[in-house]
């Protein structure tokens, strides 16, 4: 019997996609009506959601800097 699998692709988010997911879990995070747990694990996806838009921007603006890839 042959197995297949499927390889899931992965949509790439702008840095400013990021920041903005990363609003709408903080506004989660400061919903009173939610368990502290609930809570408290909407805050730490909106710390990654912001650690990744940070680090895309970082990557966008050395792109932008260094448009050929070359070592500097």
């Amino acid at each position: 019997m042959s197995h297949v699998y499927q390889r899931h692709s992965r949509v790439s988010l702008r840095p400013e996609q990021h920041f903005h997911i990363a609003a709408a879990y903080d506004k989660a995070a400061f919903d009173i009506s939610l368990p502290a747990r609930t809570r408290a694990a909407f805050a730490k996806k909106a710390d990654w959601f912001r650690l990744r838009a940070r680090v895309g921007k970082k990557i966008e603006q050395a792109a932008l800097s260094n448009p050929f890839g070359f070592i500097t």
